[in-house]
């Protein structure tokens, strides 16, 4: 389990003039919900930056230190952000309790250069990027890792290839496909090719058929 700490601040004014006013001062508006009443607070927003930064490509609990000493496990649910200058907005933690199941997204990584694409100029195809599961917070595994070294051209890795970490059971279709090693980069290109040559072809006959304008 990985898992981070974060120091919140509560608040009780609420709407866009206090929302504005708590950005003002570099902080974050936020909520916590999940267990009990929901209550609203406020983070620092260079620690939140740090934090986003340590979690990156892994999937992390949260534990929120809040005034007083209270604790508080959490997912990041839902974060808001500027369209346009990707300042943060709003974000949302979800309580989670210690000794109960919960549902989450688990990110997949692929690690390892594949036999296809290094001896046989194929390419790989990364079409699932995470997966759901459903554990103990002490459970929760940080990220899947698949060693795509072994993929030759038509090979595959599916969900059910996964391996099972205690405690955490994968909702996925096992059969749902992660990654393949298909076709190679050049047989790719030779097709695309072919196929706008043969466009071209058939808009030149397509030119000749026409008949000749009345004189």
């Amino acid at each position: 389990m990985n898992t981070l700490q974060l120091n919140v601040t509560a608040r009780e004014a609420t709407g866009r003039s206090s929302a504005r006013k708590v950005r003002g001062e570099d902080r974050i508006p936020a909520v916590i919900y999940g267990l009990g009443d929901s209550r609203l607070c406020s983070i620092n927003r260079k620690e939140f930056e740090r934090l986003r930064k340590d979690a990156l490509g892994n999937a992390s609990l949260v534990e929120l230190q809040e005034e007083g000493g209270a604790t508080a496990l959490t997912l990041i649910k839902e974060v808001q952000r500027h369209a346009i200058s990707r300042q943060f907005l709003h974000v949302d933690f979800q309580e989670v309790d210690k000794d109960r199941e919960f549902t989450t997204t688990i990110p997949i990584v692929l690690i390892g250069e594949s036999i296809g694409v290094k001896q046989n100029d194929g390419i790989l195809q990364h079409q699932t990027l995470e997966v759901s599961v459903k554990c103990k917070p002490a459970d929760l595994p940080s990220q899947y890792e698949v060693d795509t070294s072994e993929l030759d051209l038509g090979d595959s890795v599916s969900v059910k290839d996964l391996a099972l970490a205690s405690g955490v059971t994968i909702l996925n279709d096992p059969n749902q496909s992660i990654v393949t090693c298909s076709g190679s980069a050049q047989g790719r290109a030779d097709a695309d090719l072919a196929e706008v040559d043969e466009g071209a072809e058939e808009e030149g006959a397509e030119a000749g058929d026409e008949p000749a304008g009345e004189s």
